[in-house]
Formats: C-alpha cells, sequence, structure tokens
C-alpha cells in the first residue's frame, strides 16, 4: 500500500519557512511559504520569505513547485529521496535562477534553460541542529562544495558526487510535512561554483521588504524549510449522474434523493433477504452507483462510499442528545493519490422513508408517522412532474390544449367543460409550482424524518428541507497517518479496493491509454467551446474540462474501435443516415423519428442505452472521420412525418431528451442549421410555444417546412441539387459514400463475414490524433 504522504516526482509542494528578520514569529502562519517579491528592480524579480510587510504584502505570490528530475532520469511517479538531484517549477513554468545580475548570490524566477538555472537536494538535518549565520566578511569561510574540474557536481548517472561535509542528513523518501530540511543547490548552469551553497535568508539594512530575499552564496542566516502539499481545489465532484464542476469549497450540494434510495435499497435487500450471493451481487453492483467520487486540481481523488454514507446518515439523523449535543456531521475522507483529507459536512435533512430503511438494517428503533394515501398520490405525481424537462412539458401541452380546445367549442355549458377549462387553467399552474423553488415548495415534497428515541421530545421539530453535503476545506496535519491510496472498500474500511466510475488514471484501466486532448497539444480550449460561452474563456474551460471528463468515463474516444452489434437492427428500424454534403462542404444527416420502430427494437432486446450508444457512435463517426475539423459545422434534416402524440411519452421522449442533451453539451457550436420537414398541421402551434424557451442562435438555426415543394426549395437553398435524395426532390439516388464507409467500418468491427481485411478508417484516425 503506497504511502501518501511520501513526496513524487510529478507532484506538487510548497516551502514553508520562517525569516531570520521577524523577531516575533507567533502571529506568522506557520503554513506561510516562500514565493517571489512582484517587482522588477535591479536585480529582476526575486524570491522571497514572507511577510513583506503591510505596504507590500500584495506584490508577494506564493510559489507551488512542481519536483521534477534534471534530465529526466528518475520517472512520474517515482518516490523523491533525500539526496536526489532536484528542479523546482513553479506555478509559472520558471526555476530558480541565481545569475540573477552582478557579483550576487539572489535568487528569483527564470525561464528554463538559461545559464544560472538552479538544481538542488534535500538534506533532513538531526534533531537539534540549528541555522549557521554568517557576514559578508566570512563570505569565503563558508562551506563550499567540492569541485572536480568541472562545472557540474553532477555525475553522469544524475546523483551526486559529494554529499554535505558540514552536517549529515538522514536518507530516505522526502515526505510531506517533513521540517528542518536545507536545500542546497548542487549545480547552477554556469562556470563558478561560489552560489552554489545552502539557501539562506538576507537582506540589506536599507530593505523595504520585511521577511528578507532567498539567496545562495552563503550570504545571511541558512534556512530551514518544511514541506507542505499544495492547497487543491476541488474540480468535480460526481454521484449517480450528477457532476458538479467546478466546486468550491463550503458550496451547498443537495444529494440526489437516487443516490440515497441506492443506500437504502442495497442495505435492504443485503439485510432482509438473508441471501448471502444477493448481498454479494447487491455490493458488487450497487456500490459504484452508491458513492460520491471527488477529483481535486492536485490529480489526487476521495471517494465516499456508499456504507460510509449511509453511517453518517445514520449518525446525522439522531436528535439532540439530553445536553444538547448536536449529532456527528462533520467527518474526514483520505486522499487518494495525494497527502491530506477533505473536511465532509452533512447539513439538512433526510427523506424519512431512506432514513427509516438504513436505521432498520442498522437495528436501531425508527418511529415513521404514516402519510394518509392521498397525500401520497400528491407527492408521487409532484415528484414525477417535477422530472418532466420545460421543452416537454410546453410540448406536451401544447398538443393537449389544440385538442381540448377543438372539443370545448362542441361542448355544451355543464360541469365537463368546466373540467376542461380547469385542467387548461390549471395544470401549467401546478407544473410551475412543483418545478420552481419558492417558500411553499415544501408542500410538494415528502415530509422528513423526524426520529424520535426513546419516546422523548429532544426539543422542536426539524425544519423541512433536503439534505445537503458542503465540503468545507482541505486539511494536512503533519505527522498524521497516511491515507490509504485507492483503498476504501464498500465499508468504509482500508482493505479493499474500488474503482470510481470517470477515475481519470486511464492508462492503468483496460480501457487502455487516453487520447491527448486539444489543451493538452495547443494549450487552448476550442474556439467552439468558446463561442458556445459567448466568449466567456473560463466557462468555456470549464465546459471543456467537463466533456473531457465525460468522454474519458464513457469511453467516447474507443466507440469507433470496438464492436456495434446492434448497428444492423437499430439501422432497420430507426431511419437515419448521412448523405453528402451542402453548399459549404457542411456534413448532411437525416433523421426519420416519426419512423423509428421501438416495438421492433424492444422486442430484440434494446435498451434505451443501446439507443444511446448508436447516436454517440455515429456521432463520434461524423466528426472523427466525415469532418474532422474541429470548429466545422453540420446540417441536421429531420422528417417527422408519421409522429404523432403517442410518440412524445415515455422512452421516446427519454431517448431525444438524453441525446439532445449530449449534443448540445458537449458537441457545442456543431449545428449549422436544423431543417425539421414534413411537419403535422398542429406542429406550427406547438413550435410556437416552444421556440420562446430557445436562445436566438439556435432559434435562427432552425427552418420548418411542409410540402414536397417548399421543402426541397428550402434544401436546395443549403445543399447542392445534386446532393439532395430523390425522395425530398434532388438528383441523388442510392447510398451515399459516407453509408458505405460507416458499414463497411461496423462490419470490421463486428467481424462480420466478407468484411474488410483492415481498419477502413485507419488511415483517417491518424490524421487526427486529437480526438477533442
Amino acid at each position: 500500500m503506497a504511502d501518501t504522504r511520501v513526496l513524487r516526482y510529478g507532484q506538487k509542494l510548497r516551502l514553508a519557512t520562517r525569516s531570520a528578520y521577524i523577531s516575533d514569529a507567533t502571529d506568522v502562519d506557520p503554513e506561510l511559504c516562500i514565493g517571489y517579491y512582484e517587482k522588477n528592480g535591479r536585480h529582476g524579480i526575486l524570491s522571497c520569505v514572507p511577510p513583506l510587510g503591510p505596504k507590500l504584502q500584495q506584490l508577494f505570490s506564493e510559489d507551488e513547485f512542481l519536483v521534477l528530475s534534471p534530465g529526466d532520469q528518475r520517472s512520474v511517479g517515482e518516490e523523491v529521496q533525500y539526496g536526489h538531484p532536484l528542479v523546482l517549477v513553479n506555478q509559472h513554468g520558471l526555476v530558480w535562477n541565481n545569475k540573477t545580475g552582478g557579483i550576487t548570490g539572489y535568487v528569483g524566477p527564470r525561464p528554463r534553460g538559461v545559464p544560472g538555472e538552479v538544481y538542488v537536494r534535500f538534506t533532513k538535518l538531526p534533531p537539534g541542529v540549528g541555522v549557521t549565520k554568517s557576514s559578508k566578511k566570512d563570505k569565503d569561510k563558508t562551506e563550499k562544495l567540492p569541485t572536480s574540474g568541472s562545472s557540474s557536481t553532477l555525475s553522469a548517472s544524475g546523483s551526486m558526487t559529494s554529499l554535505d561535509s558540514t552536517q549529515p542528513g538522514e536518507l530516505g523518501p522526502v515526505c510531506f510535512g517533513d521540517g528542518n530540511i536545507a536545500i542546497t543547490v548542487v549545480e547552477s548552469n554556469r562556470h563558478s561554483q561560489m552560489y552554489n551553497k545552502r539557501l539562506s535568508n538576507f537582506k540589506k539594512p536599507t530593505s523595504h521588504i520585511a521577511g528578507g530575499y532567498i539567496c545562495c552564496d552563503g550570504k545571511g542566516t541558512e534556512l530551514r524549510f518544511k514541506i507542505w502539499p499544495v492547497k487543491p481545489r476541488v474540480e468535480q465532484i460526481s454521484m449517480m449522474n450528477k457532476l458538479i464542476t467546478p466546486y468550491h469549497y463550503g458550496q451547498k450540494i443537495a444529494l440526489p434523493l437516487g443516490l440515497l434510495e441506492s443506500t437504502a435499497k442495497r442495505t435492504n435487500v443485503a439485510t432482509h433477504t438473508g441471501d448471502v450471493s444477493a448481498k454479494k451481487a447487491v455490493e458488487a453492483t450497487g456500490i459504484q452507483q452508491a458513492e460520491i467520487f471527488f477529483q481535486l486540481s492536485n490529480e489526487a481523488t476521495a471517494v465516499l462510499p456508499g456504507a460510509l454514507l449511509q453511517q453518517k446518515l445514520i449518525a446525522h439523523a439522531k436528535p439532540p442528545g439530553l445536553n444538547g449535543e448536536e449529532p456527528e456531521s462533520v467527518f474526514e475522507l483520505p486522499l487518494r493519490n495525494g497527502p491530506g483529507v477533505l473536511m465532509v459536512r452533512l447539513m439538512g435533512v433526510a427523506p424519512r422513508k431512506m432514513i427509516g430503511k438504513l436505521a432498520a438494517k442498522s437495528g436501531k428503533k425508527v418511529v415513521v408517522p404514516r402519510v394518509s394515501r392521498g397525500l401520497t398520490v400528491l407527492y408521487r405525481v409532484s415528484d414525477q412532474l417535477r422530472r418532466v424537462p420545460v421543452p416537454v412539458f410546453a410540448l406536451l401541452y401544447a398538443m393537449l390544449t389544440h385538442y381540448l380546445w377543438g372539443a370545448l367549442s362542441s361542448m355544451e355549458d355543464g360541469l365537463h367543460r368546466e373540467l376542461v377549462v380547469l385542467v387548461l387553467v390549471m395544470l401549467p399552474a401546478f407544473y410551475v409550482a412543483v418545478k420552481v423553488d419558492h417558500p411553499f415548495s415544501a408542500l410538494f415534497q415528502p415530509p422528513v424524518f423526524e426520529p424520535e428515541v426513546d419516546d422523548t421530545d429532544y426539543g422542536s421539530p426539524q425544519e423541512s428541507g433536503t439534505l445537503k453535503l458542503i465540503v468545507t476545506e482541505y486539511r494536512f496535519t503533519p505527522g498524521a497517518p497516511s491515507s490509504v491510496n485507492a483503498n476504501v472498500n464498500a465499508s468504509g474500511n482500508a482493505n479493499g479496493s474500488v474503482s470510481p466510475p470517470g477515475t481519470p488514471q486511464i492508462s492503468n484501466s483496460a480501457n487502455g491509454p487516453a487520447s491527448k486532448t486539444a489543451l493538452e497539444v495547443t494549450g487552448s480550449v476550442p474556439l467552439r467551446f468558446i463561442n458556445a460561452e459567448k466568449g466567456d474563456e473560463v466557462k468555456a474551460l470549464e465546459r471543456y474540462n467537463e466533456t473531457t471528463e465525460w468522454r474519458r468515463e464513457e469511453g467516447v474516444d474507443r466507440l469507433l474501435e470496438e464492436p456495434s452489434p446492434h448497428f444492423q437492427i437499430i439501422k432497420e428500424n430507426y431511419p437515419h443516415y448521412y448523405h453528402k454534403c451542402g453548399k459549404n462542404g457542411e456534413p448532411v444527416y437525416y433523421e426519420k423519428p416519426g419512423k423509428i420502430n421501438l416495438k421492433a427494437l424492444k422486442a430484440a432486446g434494446l435498451t434505451l442505452d443501446d439507443l444511446m450508444h448508436n447516436y454517440l457512435m455515429i456521432t463520434e463517426f461524423l466528426w472523427q472521420v466525415i469532418e474532422q475539423d474541429d470548429n466545422r459545422k453540420g446540417i441536421s434534416v429531420l422528417d417527422v412525418d408519421g409522429i404523432g402524440i403517442s410518440d412524445f411519452a415515455g422512452e421516446a421522449v427519454e431517448y431525444v431528451r438524453k441525446a439532445a442533451s449530449v449534443s448540445g453539451r458537449h458537441y457545442p457550436e456543431r449545428c449549422a442549421f436544423i431543417f425539421v420537414i414534413n411537419v403535422p398541421s398542429w406542429f406550427s402551434m406547438i413550435w410556437n410555444t416552444v421556440k420562446g424557451m430557445v436562445d436566438d442562435v439556435t432559434r435562427e438555426k432552425v427552418i420548418i417546412v411542409r410540402g414536397k415543394k417548399k421543402i426541397f426549395e428550402a434544401l436546395s437553398e443549403r445543399i447542392p441539387v445534386e446532393n439532395i435524395p430523390v425522395e425530398y426532390g434532388g438528383t441523388s439516388d442510392g447510398k451515399s459514400p459516407e453509408e458505405d464507409l460507416l458499414f463497411n467500418l461496423m462490419a470490421y468491427v463486428n467481424n462480420e463475414e466478407g468484411a474488410p481485411a483492415t481498419n477502413p478508417i485507419e488511415e483517417i484516425l491518424k490524421k487526427k490524433p486529437i480526438k477533442h
């Protein structure tokens, strides 16, 4: 089991120390670490020891150092040992340099690869060894590293030719939290070695900065350092199908009801059935859904397993003790692949039914008040209605209004007519009431569980609300036991291994190595993400990172290389195809949602997930094979002939919703135009209702037409006549080259009889190593 306190190559650290020029250090933060003074003076920007003083502190920037090996002799992930030569690269890609101008030993951040670039080593000094002070007049009497006729003190193997001759240090791995460390310059890539000494703290009497500068020529007082980890950000939190990114410490997160129910259900199955095999099956399949996964900016992760969450929920649901003591709601989550813990807090109240199930498993008696049957129906209807997206509700309500309005014209005054009017008025009002947060939202939600213990009244009832989770802070305690490294099992114990969904170490999984992203290769976010966020580069980066993580979680980069066994049957029962290109070279996609045969697909055993897999596969085929330019757009033609009211309910709506959500979120700015053709007579009323909810840019791309002549005229404005299929008035007959290539690819990956001997898109993909 790896010790997460051990410093490894490729990790980042901060270096804390105390200035020799601050007499009263009681008010100085022990975690205050060295950095640089943002003033370009005679010697350029220089490294210094905080604090700088009240007038200059705003010009101080703390450094975070990436630990590398000179010449890359050591691999990323290898332990850093005391005595190893190191290169420390700060957050701006700069390294320490002691050639800062004049005859001086000042150290400052400079670009890599220039004379004066400093290599250092860490020396752990025994307890009781203090600092050494020197003055200018005895500067030449301070320690010097022996020379060997060369300016380098590094051997060909990357080890040092000499150890510190004055104060031998401890050997072994460098750990976060280690203190009393001396840092010695072992190489500065210049002819003179008079500056290859231990880092010290020095300032002239005329200097305005309080803490002084960092030197390497022996002037001043030797510095003793303590190694701290960087303070990581929580980049994202994933639970069930919910993803929060970015996350800010202190931000409240509502725990999804599905997550809580999954934990409770898994517990009850394993407990009440007494079936050992069922228990193992539930533990094997349910734990991934119940856990909460945290991804940090320093590549560390943390997992809150479902079983541990269950324990904390039960403890949190207890009423205050007789002495007024609040239930435990703050706990630590150890990090994987990094030092420290996340401090997690639960607040609010949980649904009583779920807590009842959890407590029953734990053997605790729980008194749950009954709810009338009528209220139960209200809560269930409210919950289902709350899940309906606004565009879908608007569509359904528009269709309902169309038919009921026609029925009203033939109705006589009476109870039936009043009921129809009541439905038309109350349905949208009820939808708004359950969908929008307001002071009376609790009326449409089940009452929360308020436990009773020993029939004793422990205080006033708890306020209604949802259970929320808060990550309050990152915390590192020097000398604390190391956190487990990817070894928190379903019970919350450090004796197993759980691979969380979306774990970023793709190269260590069966999924194979992850492909390079545009950000990794070019250093910039693709332009279409920036355009999608109206020029906001911060939001664009967040969205791009979310898409990158989604692609890795779903294995999207490999979809064109893996079998798609349902391709043929989906093609037969769901008409959709690519057919040549538009006037500006845009690939054109045709789809007939009104002709999809869901019954046949379900009879063949296909699920919604299979349809989504096919949708992602053909979308990747479009943007990886047909059109490889990352900023080009396509044309979609949706033929809704034959679509009926029944097609707007159940799995059809769910599929459309998921596909639209994925396309809009992860393939932004890919749509040039959407033609909706062969629309039924009632569609205009629906579109007039829905289009107000669509942003202006998207609305301008949607073109709705009826009738063969108008359809041909609309299509021919954007697509050459020779590229329009015959059925829509064009002259293009038969299957397109794009579809031929797709069928050949599917035959190859599915290993069908008569398939091509080699991958038909292998050479195409080689031209586009960046997939997203």
